[in-house]
C-alpha cells in the first residue's frame, strides 16, 4: 500500500457500500451517469436519494491557488481527457453536503500521474482558502490534511470550525471520480470510502 500523506490527524472506519448497477456491462457500454451513486446506495453519511447540485457549492475560490483543494463543481482535478461527464448532489442525513463527479475518458489514463499531479495541485493551497457559491463567500477554510492512501486514491480534507468538507479523488485507466463530503462535524472515512467507490468502478471494466 503507498502511504504518503500530510495530516494534523483524522479517524478511519469501514463502510458498507452497494456495488454500482452498471456491473456486468462492458466499459465502451457504459456512461460517466452509471458510475455514479443510485437512490437508495448507503454513503457514511446515511442513504443517498440524488438531487441536482444546489447554489451552495462553490463555484471559484480565493486565491485561485486554492481551486484544486476545494472546488467540486468545474473542478480543475478533472481530466482534459474527459469524453463524458456526470455530477450530481444527493440528500443524506443531517446537514451534510455529498457529490460525486465522474469523467469516462476515451484515452487510457496515466493513474499514477493524474493522482501525483492532484497532490501537487492541492499542497498549493496554503493559509485561508475562500469558496464562492452563487449565495455569496463563505468563511476562510483551511487545508488541514491531504494523502494518497494507496495507488489511484487521493485524499484531503478543508476546515472551519463550523463546517468541514473531506475530498476524494479515485481513478482508474478510463475513469476518474471526485467525492465532496461536506458536514458540520468533521471525521468523514473518506480514504476508505473513495478507495471503496474506486474498486467498484475498477470492477466494471473489461
Amino acid at each position: 500500500m503507498l502511504a504518503a500523506v500530510v495530516t494534523l490527524g483524522g479517524c478511519t472506519t469501514s463502510v458498507a457500500g452497494k456495488a454500482v448497477r452498471a456491473a456486468g456491462k462492458p466499459i465502451a457500454q457504459i456512461s460517466a451517469r452509471d458510475l455514479l451513486l443510485q437512490d437508495g446506495d448507503r454513503t457514511p453519511v446515511g442513504v443517498a436519494s440524488a438531487i441536482p447540485l444546489g447554489t451552495n457549492y462553490f463555484t471559484s475560490v480565493r486565491p485561485p491557488e486554492c481551486s484544486a483543494a476545494l472546488l467540486f463543481e468545474g473542478s480543475p482535478l478533472r481530466p482534459a481527457a474527459s469524453s463524458d461527464h456526470a455530477e450530481m448532489a444527493y440528500r443524506v442525513d443531517g446537514p451534510a453536503l455529498y457529490a460525486e463527479s465522474v469523467d469516462l475518458c476515451s484515452t487510457v489514463l496515466n493513474t499514477h500521474d493524474v493522482i501525483w499531479d492532484g497532490f501537487r495541485e492541492v499542497s498549493q493551497c496554503r493559509g485561508d482558502a475562500v469558496g464562492i457559491s452563487p449565495t455569496g463567500a463563505f468563511k476562510p477554510m483551511q487545508l488541514s490534511g491531504f494523502g494518497i492512501p494507496e495507488d489511484g486514491v487521493l485524499t484531503w480534507t478543508m476546515t472551519h470550525p463550523e463546517w468541514t468538507c473531506s475530498y476524494g479523488l479515485a481513478v482508474v485507466p478510463r475513469v476518474a471520480l471526485l467525492i465532496s463530503a461536506c458536514d458540520a462535524k468533521p471525521g468523514f472515512p473518506m480514504a476508505d470510502w473513495a478507495s471503496k467507490r474506486k474498486a467498484q468502478i475498477d470492477g466494471l471494466r473489461s
